[in-house]
């Protein structure tokens, strides 16, 4: 019996379909399908709720046609979980260590679900830093603890093992009218359609050993995905093979980014500390020669070179010119600036040559030292961080 609801207003109840599927997954995939005649699906829209056997769906498409002389009406539902999926239900920004149950939920907090069972007690850590959605959070929660979900009306529980950890023996000549069974390499998995002439009670992660002679199976393993009439169960698809949730990278990758700027940062604040250094102790410098400021008073880059000119004050003011050539790469990027002429040695210490490779700037000064500088970028090509070699 299907019960649909407006709310929690019961506005139709449906106790004869003319086809029914439902699918289930370890994965957490739970959808309804069903079709009725058209004169049993006139109050029926989208986004209505469905209630079948203690567990809810929400109605996503409806679809009505005429097969033959008979209308009739398609419905697609997926369980309400999937509202989790909702942009309001977005969160950016998720830190936590302790408890699987107190995390869990946290991880509901403000949406229509509540905490079940949750079969783990020792301390766990999820970190978010990035937009993603509730239901992604949820998944990514249960993979970490290594568990399994499982739907109970508006509940969520997180198993250690669904369905039977005995291992239940679906097939023999006396139960099964009919069987067909295929196997993919690219999945690793193998899938089950079977016929039962006695009704049996499967249930997605059960644990099962399916023997078949007449066509020389015997294997023990596991369902990791059930397909059925909700309504006659004799007739079952299953999908069999090894099970592990899978965590995703893409939580954790962006908060190695944000470890690999700090570190970057640190070393930025640690090359400032340097220039901090090195300017203190060319004023000092300056001091010592009288020199008040050196500054560039004008900069102009034409037919390949770069015009300088320096402004420096001792005693009086006086100008110096120095011209640079400069090399690029296929996309504009200066990768090297050569000094070519000056028309007077300054008196500051002056940058000769300068030297951009893959990380490190190569520092040649006027008076033959030089110096080697590695850098670090972002994905953006900038760079985020200046240590000296």
């Amino acid at each position: 019996m299907i019960e649909i609801y407006a709310g929690n207003t019961l506005i139709q109840t449906i106790r004869k379909v003319m086809t029914a599927n439902a699918r289930e997954t370890l994965e957490g995939e739970f959808t309804l399908s069903f079709t009725v005649l058209a004169k049993s699906a006139l109050a029926l829209k989208t986004k209505q709720l469905v209630k079948l056997n203690g567990q809810y769906f929400k109605i996503v498409q409806i679809k009505k046609s005429l097969q033959g002389s008979l209308p009739i009406c398609s419905v697609i539902c997926e369980h309400i979980s999937y509202t989790l999926n909702d942009d309001m239900y977005n969160i950016n920004d998720f830190d936590f260590k302790g408890n699987p149950a107190d995390g869990l939920t946290l991880i509901l907090a403000e949406t229509p679900f509540a905490v079940g069972v949750v079969e783990y007690t020792e301390s766990t850590t999820m970190k978010i830093n990035q937009e993603v959605t509730r239901r992604s959070a949820l998944m990514q929660f249960i993979a970490i603890l290594g568990g399994e979900l499982e739907y109970d009306g508006y509940k969520i529980n997180i198993r250690s093992h669904r369905g039977s950890s005995n291992y239940k023996k679906v097939m023999d000549t006396k139960n099964v009218t009919n069987v067909a069974v295929s196997y993919d390499s690219r999945e690793n998995s193998s899938s089950y359609d079977i016929s039962f002439f006695k009704l049996l009670n499967l249930m997605v992660g059960d644990n099962v050993h399916i023997v078949f002679k007449p066509l020389g199976i015997d294997v023990k393993t596991r369902i990791i995905s059930l397909e059925y009439n909700p309504f006659y169960r004799y007739n079952i698809r299953v999908e069999v093979g090894k099970y592990k949730p899978s965590i995703s990278d893409t939580f954790y990758r962006i908060e190695s980014s944000m470890t690999t700027v700090e570190k970057s940062l640190s070393k930025v604040d640690e090359s400032l500390t340097e220039v901090d250094y090195s300017v203190g102790n060319l004023q000092y410098q300056m001091d010592q020669m009288e020199i008040a400021y050196a500054v560039v008073s004008n900069l102009s880059i034409e037919n390949g070179f770069i015009n300088v000119t320096y402004e420096v004050e001792k005693d009086s003011i006086t100008q110096y010119s120095a011209q640079y050539s400069y090399t690029s790469d296929s996309n504009g990027k200066i990768t090297s600036i050569q000094l070519e002429n000056i028309t007077s040695e300054l008196l500051l210490k002056e940058v000769s040559n300068l030297l951009v490779g893959s990380n490190s700037f190569e520092v040649t000064y006027v008076d033959g030292t030089n110096a080697v500088y590695n850098y670090t970028t972002d994905s953006n090509g900038r760079i985020t961080a200046i240590d000296k070699v």
